[in-house]
């Protein structure tokens, strides 16, 4: 019982420091010459440089959800908004473009970035 609480005592002594560690501030002044402005935090999404710009890519179509307006499409790398070729959600705002996915067929799309979100603007065999 006695090695039972030392340890956990130990245990929750180590996981304080670990917190403390990891939530304190950073010195920006002890990196001398460092540029931090064009910094960015672990997982931000790169950006798109021109907003509302029409980006092209051509797609497997995987689903189509006409009542949430999303199709699921397997697209090509998109190198200008730095990514990779991928399977992931679409808005479909238009719902005439339904018409044009018919899943397990492979579409050219043209889309916009809104936001988080991509949005398909043209759609065509």
């Amino acid at each position: 019982m006695k090695l039972t609480s030392t340890l956990c005592l130990a245990l929750l002594l180590s996981a304080t420091g670990l917190v403390q560690a990891q939530t304190a501030p950073m010195n920006h002044d002890a990196m001398p010459g460092m540029q931090h402005g064009d910094m960015k935090a672990a997982g931000d999404a790169p950006k798109d440089d021109k907003p509302n710009a029409t980006h092209r890519s051509t797609a497997l179509v995987k689903a189509v959800n006409p009542a949430k307006g999303s199709a699921m499409l397997a697209h090509e790398a998109i190198p200008e908004l730095h990514l990779p070729a991928m399977t992931m959600a679409f808005v479909v705002k238009n719902k005439a473009l339904f018409g044009q996915l018919p899943v397990g067929k492979t579409v050219h799309i043209e889309f916009i970035k809104q936001g988080r979100d991509f949005v398909l603007t043209a759609v065509r065999p």
